[in-house]
């Protein structure tokens, strides 16, 4: 039996750019290229400290005049606050623009059929777009049919009836498990400023430019990509354990304790959760992992979707 799915997105939110300087002015900010994103092509991004942390990262699209940055509604006003104290020179506006926007997710067997006939196209290439005055629709994954909708609220009502005629509402666990299994994550307010994007496996999943030039934290990030000392990163993997699992939850392995720590969850029925976690990678190769004092609750790793290129661990001399 074949299934498609839908659910609110409406823990996430999105920051506004506006103005005749609103690129140049994200260009110099952010690890990805701005100039790449079109009406019809996005891009995944991180935003740094001067150390070279992630603060957040994103999903950066373009609805007519606006650059809009899609991530977890509880970072919008840290990246507002972040950006705010270089953006006074410029001719740009930055703004909080969650409440412009309702927010879905659609996925499943027949998702692209779903997106189109709500919508007249469906988008084709991972962050391809389409859009009109009312709405915005991205491809999270096409191989796996997954996609992001944004509404105006005028619209919410006639766009949910859509929906509904080829998809089923969902829980929201679903989609993040989804996420987690994709080896994909956005930084929240537990974990942020507190890893490069390389141990988030940013530069993995298309989220940094090494060629677009000088941004904030770039030095670091480019030092960490070329000189090859990385010692942990983003690994993905499932837990059963009758405790309620946290963000930022301690891992320990069975020769040393802190090993690593969870970065984002999904419960998955029957006290089972899947879980991204940053994890030292000796330890995740050579012992077995569980949970902080809960020595019965294994950590199963599963294979991660993607190839982590291995000169980003040990620089070798060509």
């Amino acid at each position: 039996m074949k299934h498609t799915y839908f659910c609110p997105l409406d823990h996430f939110g999105s920051v506004g750019l506006t103005g005749q300087d609103a690129q140049k002015f994200l260009q110099g900010q952010i690890t990805c290229d701005v100039n790449e994103v079109t009406k019809s092509k996005g891009q995944a991004g991180a935003y740094c400290t001067p150390k070279g942390n992630v603060i957040a990262n994103f999903d950066l699209v373009t609805h007519q005049d606006t650059l809009l940055l899609h991530m977890p509604r509880s970072m919008v006003a840290t990246m507002q606050q972040a950006m705010a104290k270089y953006i006074v020179f410029s001719k740009a506006k930055l703004y909080d623009a969650s409440s412009d926007w309702c927010r879905f997710v659609v996925w499943g067997d027949h998702a692209a059929a779903c997106i189109k006939a709500t919508f007249g196209l469906v988008p084709d290439t991972r962050l391809g777009a389409i859009q009109n005055e009312d709405c915005l629709v991205w491809s999270n994954n096409t191989d796996n049919n997954e996609f992001v909708v944004y509404c105006r609220p005028t619209a919410k009502v006639g766009v949910i009836a859509s929906l509904e005629q080829g998809a089923s509402l969902a829980e929201i666990s679903g989609w993040d498990a989804r996420q987690i299994n994709q080896g994909l994550i956005y930084v929240t307010p537990d974990i942020s400023d507190s890893y490069v994007p390389q141990m988030l496996n940013l530069q993995a999943t298309g989220a940094i430019n090494f060629k677009k030039g000088c941004y904030t934290g770039q030095e670091v990030v480019a030092r960490m990509q070329y000189l090859g000392k990385l010692k942990r990163h983003i690994f993905i993997g499932q837990v059963t354990s009758l405790e309620a699992l946290e963000v930022g939850q301690q891992i320990n392995a069975s020769k040393r304790k802190n090993v690593g720590k969870i970065t984002s969850l999904a419960y998955t029925g029957e006290n089972a959760y899947a879980f991204t976690a940053v994890i030292n990678c000796t330890e995740a190769q050579e012992n077995q992992l569980h949970l902080n004092e809960q020595e019965g609750a294994s950590i199963s790793l599963l294979p991660l979707p993607y190839e982590i290129d291995p000169q980003v661990f040990e620089r070798i001399k060509l």
